[in-house]
C-alpha cells in the first residue's frame, strides 16, 4: 500500500489541527478567572424559574 500520496493531506491537517501547547500555570489561570457572579447567578436563577415553571405546569389537581 503506497501511502505517499496521502502525506500532503496529512501534513494540512497536521497544520489546520494544531494548537500551541499550554504550561499547567496557565491553564489553571484561565479556569480560575471564572466569576461567581457573572456565571453561577444566572444559571441558578435560570434553573428555579424552569423549577417554578414546571411545577405549575404538572401540578396534580
Amino acid at each position: 500500500m503506497n501511502l505517499n500520496k496521502l502525506k500532503p493531506a496529512w501534513r494540512q491537517f497536521l497544520l489546520q489541527n494544531s494548537m500551541e501547547l499550554a504550561d499547567e500555570q496557565e491553564i489553571l489561570f484561565i479556569i480560575g478567572q471564572e466569576d461567581f457572579w457573572s456565571i453561577k447567578v444566572p444559571r441558578l436563577i435560570a434553573n428555579i424559574i424552569m423549577v417554578i415553571v414546571l411545577v405549575i405546569c404538572f401540578q396534580g389537581g
